[in-house]
């Protein structure tokens, strides 16, 4: 009865995406809090090369968690 009211296939497949997507923004966005931290004490010792590295992988994962959030409006609102 529950099978012919929901697909299961289906919603266990947005369960499952949701989950993997979940995770890995909160990772992504984790290492860019870390690799802010990382800016700040690489610039307070004057390393420049650990300067330059640190923000590019603070930048990186901040406009990678920012797109995933523009994405997943633009996909929510289109459907």
């Amino acid at each position: 009865m529950l099978a012919a009211i929901v697909e299961t296939s289906k919603l266990g497949k947005v369960v499952l995406y949701s989950l993997i997507t979940g995770v890995g923004i909160s990772v992504v966005f984790s290492l860019g809090v870390s690799g802010a931290a990382g800016l700040i004490d690489a610039l307070r010792e004057r390393r420049t090369g650990a300067v330059i590295a640190w923000g590019v992988v603070a930048g990186i994962c901040g406009a990678v968690a920012l797109g995933a959030v523009v994405l997943g409006i633009v996909i929510m609102s289109t459907k």
